[in-house]
């Protein structure tokens, strides 16, 4: 696996643009002031730059890793699982012959083929 070189920043934009709109839905004055803080040390300070960028991406890797199982769980008990329930519940027929009590699940027809049955099978 090739490591990508992370350039910092667009990262510190990123960044301040993500707080100048959680100030601009929040109206709390504190995310504008970090926003400035953070788009000033990305202009003009390369070394601390460098590591917020640094932070940031191991803070999206660790957010990776956690994320996705939280969002499937979720997925799984609000959604599958109270469809697979209440699929037991009322359902009638057993889609998948599961519960079949024959030793096959292939069915016997009764039909004699001639050669035209197997000219075009599509």
């Amino acid at each position: 696996m090739k490591i990508q070189k992370t350039e910092p920043i667009k990262t510190m934009l990123t960044i301040t643009v993500g707080f100048v709109v959680v100030f601009m839905i929040t109206k709390i004055n504190a995310f504008l002031l970090v926003a400035l803080i953070v788009g000033l040390i990305g202009m003009f300070s390369t070394f601390l730059a460098e590591k917020i960028d640094y932070l940031w991406m191991k803070l999206t890797w660790i957010l990776g890793m956690i994320v996705p199982n939280i969002l499937l769980t979720i997925i799984f008990y609000l959604f599958l699982f109270p469809v697979a329930v209440i699929s037991r519940i009322f359902g009638k027929k057993n889609t998948m012959h599961l519960k079949n009590a024959d030793t096959t699940l292939f069915k016997d027809k009764n039909k004699v083929f001639d050669k035209a049955s197997f000219e075009n099978p599509w």
